[in-house]
């Protein structure tokens, strides 16, 4: 899967989110890897919603992964804890963080 496309399927996947119970600023960084990578910067601070196809130094949680990984994930192929837990998506940062957001949003 090309990153443009990938690109798109997050940024209209965020658009869509309802960030009304998250009660504090986050922000993420998904890295793509394969043959065509990239980088994806997500952030809700003050209240709105911020996404951007480009590489951020600053973000509350990186999460890397193949673009494999994320087509089979997008297709419900595996389940996204046995694959972190499995080692195709990569965290780092607050991750604590992270789970309460997707918690909150998830509701």
């Amino acid at each position: 899967m090309k990153f443009k496309e990938c690109y798109e399927i997050i940024k209209a996947k965020f658009d869509a989110m309802d960030m009304s119970r998250v009660d504090k600023d986050f922000s993420a960084v998904v890295n793509i890897t394969g043959k065509d990578p990239g980088s994806v910067y997500a952030a809700y601070i003050g209240k709105k919603k911020i996404i951007e196809p480009v590489k951020h130094d600053k973000a509350t949680v990186f999460v890397t992964l193949s673009d494999a990984t994320f087509e089979e994930l997008l297709q419900k192929k595996t389940d996204p804890f046995k694959a972190f837990t499995a080692g195709k998506v990569k965290a780092k940062g607050n991750i604590f963080v992270a789970l309460s957001v997707y918690k909150k949003i998830k509701k």
